[in-house]
């Protein structure tokens, strides 16, 4: 169908996935791919055209991810109407914790509306900064719970799916309970199962005949997750408990550094574990996608599942109403394909130069293009801290002063925590190279660091500390540094940007100023001295014959985006502790009070002289002094 004209007004009609299922030959292979909600507007009208390509791929049915506490409720909603709207059976996840009352029934309601009949019921886990959470009402404490209250309210409406975990729910150290707990779903009324991503193939299939022999009728999809890059592997998994057999997590380890290597690795090793699964009987899997395209494709290409190039030729599909009535957005990237700024360049296995399909062919993570339907979280699961509380609070103790922040801040520069609430990964071997400018900013000036970079000027695409890419190519980069800082001292910063640009201009320089910056708040307040549009190209390789490769930018979309998600993270921390605690009342009012600044150096030649400017800034102690 020709999508030139104008959007239709009529909802497709809907189907069960169940009645999907059961219309299927025994033999037939079919799958489902999983999506969340962008974080910016602009990904998701670029999500919405991702997913109209992959339609051709034929997924039984699309999946549309549920933020943790229903932080992701409207743009879930939305995306789900837009799948279901273009002709695709889309299933919304749904959890019953830590939502207001009424959401649960107003969202059910609004689903109709939009003519999604499916939905995956989970317990939801509460925001991981949150230790004293409560389940959003008695009636609602176990997925269960869940699945029998839409059953007695909607009767068969909807077609209600739940989760299974192969490897034993994180919070549970009974898998013989977990079964029985999942039997319990079936009996409440579930009609399928999706499970936890894993990566052991025997483990799945001796907890999924464990199932069987305990009475659970019910189709079983395993979840597959083809590895898109190597932090995003350990984030997720680390996330999931999932265990990660001996020759994977080697074979990893080796090629950590090549994404273009570990996403074919990915692509391959999802390949074999559903050969595997399908010798053994399983036909149906559930593909986390992570809202990107490429390695799902290749999966179903080299299963022989799908046509090569199938995407490619797909016509375009009539566009419904979103939501809120207005047509759905049709944005076209004009940016070219490039990989993160921890990754290389995709080889020709990968990615096609140009195609729609690979602009953004690799996870989006904090330093990507906002206009990318993966540009932000990796599993799009909302903000959290990514550690249990219990422990959360035995490495960043109960601060309740400046220097109890710093001194967490500091010691994760200096390598003696292991994280902070920005930051749950190691140091970078190139941070190292800046630690001691870090330390003073956080020590000496309480200015918080979120996210920095050194200065680079030709290092070889080989280089183990700043390199990426193939050899023979050469890195560059400009030094950057995000922080926290008060009101005034911003003041200060922008007062002596924009003397240091008057004094360039009239001295002939350049009209382009030496440092720019954004800044915003917890309220929303936004400021710069950079004009509407203007972006920060801040790393970027070049490689013979071909085009310079610009892997980090920074910009007001995403400086924007990640500015709401760094202040939602000092709240989180401040959940850790009592409601009556001095350690909530003042991380709360340091949240109120700080705003974070990115501050970019353009003279990627001198090493230094970012931190020189930076710390050459009165601040308002100094004034009085």
């Amino acid at each position: 169908m020709s999508g030139t004209s104008t959007p239709e007004l009529r909802q497709p009609q809907s189907q069960r996935v169940s009645d999907r299922i059961a219309q299927l030959s025994p033999d037939q292979p079919f799958y489902t791919f999983e999506v969340f909600p962008p974080k910016t507007d602009i990904g998701l009208a670029n999500l919405v055209d991702r997913i109209d390509r992959m339609s051709s791929l034929n997924p039984t049915w699309m999946h549309v991810t549920w933020g943790a506490g229903g932080s992701t409720q409207a743009r879930s909603l939305e995306l789900a109407g837009a799948s279901q709207g273009m002709g695709l059976e889309t299933c919304l996840h749904l959890t019953c914790t830590n939502l207001e009352e009424g959401v649960l029934d107003k969202t059910l309601k609004r689903a109709k509306e939009l003519g999604v009949v499916n939905l995956l019921a989970l317990r939801g886990d509460p925001p991981r900064g949150e230790e004293y959470w409560t389940a959003s009402s008695d009636m609602f404490q176990h997925a269960t719970d869940l699945v029998r209250h839409i059953r007695k309210e909607h009767g068969d409406a909807f077609c209600i799916g739940v989760a299974g975990y192969p490897e034993g729910h994180a919070d549970s150290p009974d898998k013989l309970a977990d079964i029985e707990y999942l039997f319990e779903k079936q009996q409440a009324g579930a009609d399928f199962v999706v499970t936890q991503l894993f990566y052991d193939v025997d483990v799945f299939m001796k907890w999924y005949k464990a199932c069987r022999d305990r009475g659970i009728t019910i189709p079983i999809l395993p979840g597959i997750m083809p590895i898109q890059n190597y932090l995003s592997f350990r984030r997720m998994t680390n996330l999931c408990g999932t265990h990660i057999p001996d020759d994977i997590m080697a074979d990893l380890e080796r090629i950590q550094h090549d994404d273009a290597a570990v996403k074919d690795y990915g692509v391959r090793l999802s390949v074999k574990m559903m050969r595997a699964l399908f010798d053994e009987g399983i036909r149906g899997y559930h593909l986390c996608t992570l809202n990107l395209e490429k390695s799902v494709t290749r999966v179903l290409e080299l299963l022989e599942w799908v046509e090569p190039d199938a995407t490619r030729h797909k016509p375009r599909l009539h566009r419904t109403l979103a939501p809120n009535g207005a047509p759905l957005p049709k944005v076209v990237n004009s940016l070219r394909p490039r990989p993160d700024s921890s990754q290389s360049v995709a080889g020709p296995d990968i990615a096609r130069k140009d195609s729609p399909a690979s602009w953004d062919e690799f996870p989006n993570g904090r330093f990507g293009d906002a206009r990318s339907p993966a540009y932000g979280e990796m599993d799009g699961y909302g903000v959290s801290l990514k550690l249990p509380p219990g422990e959360a609070m035995r490495l960043w103790g109960e601060p309740t002063s400046l220097p109890d922040i710093s001194r967490v801040f500091s010691s994760y520069l200096r390598g003696t925590l292991p994280s902070n609430p920005w930051s749950e990964e190691p140091l970078r071997a190139e941070t190292a190279t800046i630690s001691a400018h870090l330390i003073e900013m956080n020590d000496e000036r309480h200015w918080w660091t979120v996210g920095s970079q050194p200065a680079v000027d030709g290092a070889p695409s080989a280089d183990l500390v700043h390199g990426f890419g193939p050899k023979g190519g050469y890195v560059y980069q400009k030094a950057f540094v995000e922080f926290f800082l008060t009101g005034p001292e911003l003041d200060e910063l922008e007062r002596k940007s924009a003397e240091d640009a008057r004094v360039r201009r009239e001295s002939g320089e350049g009209d382009d100023a030496l440092v720019t910056w954004f800044a915003g708040n917890a309220q929303g307040e936004h400021r710069s001295n950079m004009a509407k549009g203007d972006v920060n190209a801040v790393t970027w390789g070049v490689f013979g014959a071909k085009e310079i490769v610009t892997t980090t930018l920074i910009e007001e979309m995403s400086f924007r985006a990640w500015c709401e998600e760094a202040f939602a993270l000092w709240r989180e921390w401040s959940l850790l502790y009592a409601v009556a605690s001095p350690a909530r009342a003042f991380l709360r009012n340091v949240t109120e009070t700080r705003w974070l600044v990115s501050v970019v150096h353009h003279d990627y030649k001198d090493r230094d002289g970012l931190w020189k400017w930076l710390l050459a800034l009165k601040t308002p102690q100094q004034d009085e002094a």
